[in-house]
């Protein structure tokens, strides 16, 4: 009976040291987070609200309406 009692106390301390390495990796990360500055933004694009969707063009120098490069047209189901 010892022998079930000393695995079952072993896995109990390996699962509170596991959850203990694990609160403090936890503490390390946050602080070292809070510790960075914010991500810079574009400043010269304008603010829009967030799920507004824009589609942007590229470059307005080639004018002749043909898709610049490998463009493939791809399918889609028009929802009513």
């Amino acid at each position: 009976m010892n022998v079930v009692e000393a695995s079952f106390n072993g896995t109990l301390r390996t699962i509170l040291l596991l959850v203990l390495a694990w609160m403090v990796l936890r503490m390390i990360l946050r602080y070292q987070r809070a510790k960075d500055p914010p991500p810079a933004r574009r400043t010269n694009e304008p603010q829009r609200p967030a799920g507004e969707v824009r589609i942007e063009r590229p470059g307005d120098a080639d004018r002749s309406g043909k898709p610049p490069g490998n463009i493939v047209d791809a399918d889609f189901e028009e929802i009513k």
